[in-house]
C-alpha cells in the first residue's frame, strides 16, 4: 500500500507529576502532562524518554504509543471555547499529534510506518477520568466517550527514532470495517450494528483490553457498569 496518510505535527514526552484537585480523589498522580520535543526514540513500551503511572491501565507493548488528531483537537475545542492549545502541554496525554486524519480514518491493525519506527494500531483510547482532571473540564470523560474523539493505540512492530514533521505512511490495512470510529459507536451500543461487533471480537488485532470491555459490554447489555467508576 505505501500511501503517505499524514504528518507528524507534535512529538510529546513527560514524566510522572502529581497535582492537587478538587474531586474525590484529591490529587491526579499522572504522565498525562507531556511537553513538545523535536525527537524522541520509541521502544517496544514506548518512548524512551516517556513514562506513566499507572501501568495497569497505560503504556506497556499493547498500549506503547498514543497518537491523536489535530482534527480531533479542533473537534473538541469546538465544544469548549477553543480552551486547548495543542502546541504546548498534552491535555489528553498524546505523545504524537498527526495530520489530516482521525478516527474515521485508522483501522485496528494497520501498519503505520513513522520515521524510523513501525507501529500496528491496537484500540482506541479508553477514557477515564484524569482527562476531566487535566483539563478541569468535570464532563470532559464522559465527553470523549460519547463523541468518539479518543484518539488510538499503537503496539511496536520496529524501534526508531520519530521526529516532528515526519511523514506518516500507510503500509498495510487488514480490518477495513474496523476503524476507530466505529469501535467507539460499538463501545457504547454494541447492538447498534452486533455483526460488525461480532467481527471485533473475533479480531486478532484487537488490543486485549479494549477486546474484555467490549465483550462485557456485549454479553451485559444495559447492566454493564463497567465505566462508572473511571468515568467519574
Amino acid at each position: 500500500m505505501n500511501e503517505k496518510i499524514s504528518n507528524v505535527l507534535y512529538v510529546k514526552v513527560g514524566k510522572v507529576t502529581t497535582t492537587k484537585i478538587e474531586n474525590k480523589r484529591n490529587e491526579l498522580v499522572s504522565g498525562i502532562k507531556k511537553y513538545p520535543v523535536s525527537k524522541a526514540y520509541l521502544t517496544k513500551t514506548g518512548f524512551k524518554e516517556d513514562s506513566q503511572a499507572d501501568l495497569l491501565h497505560h503504556g506497556g507493548e499493547n498500549k506503547a504509543l498514543f497518537l491523536f488528531s489535530a482534527l480531533t483537537y479542533e473537534k473538541i475545542n469546538s465544544f469548549f471555547n477553543n480552551s486547548f492549545n495543542m502546541t504546548n502541554m498534552a491535555y489528553f496525554g498524546e505523545n504524537l499529534i498527526l495530520s489530516n486524519i482521525s478516527e474515521k480514518d485508522i483501522c485496528i491493525g494497520d501498519i503505520l510506518k513513522i520515521g524510523q519506527s513501525k507501529v500496528q494500531i491496537t484500540q482506541p483510547r479508553q477514557p477515564c477520568w484524569k482527562l476531566s482532571a487535566n483539563t478541569n473540564e468535570k464532563n470532559m470523560t464522559k465527553f470523549i466517550f460519547n463523541s468518539g474523539l479518543t484518539g488510538w493505540y499503537a503496539k511496536v512492530l520496529e524501534e526508531g527514532i520519530i521526529c516532528q514533521n515526519d511523514d506518516v505512511i500507510l503500509e498495510k490495512r487488514v480490518n477495513p470495517n474496523l476503524s476507530i470510529e466505529k469501535l467507539n459507536q460499538l463501545i457504547i451500543n454494541p447492538m447498534s450494528d452486533e455483526k460488525l461487533t461480532l467481527e471485533a471480537l473475533k479480531c486478532e488485532d484487537l488490543g486485549k483490553a479494549f477486546f474484555e470491555s467490549l465483550s462485557k459490554r456485549y454479553n451485559l447489555k444495559e447492566k454493564d457498569d463497567q465505566f462508572s467508576f473511571y468515568h467519574t
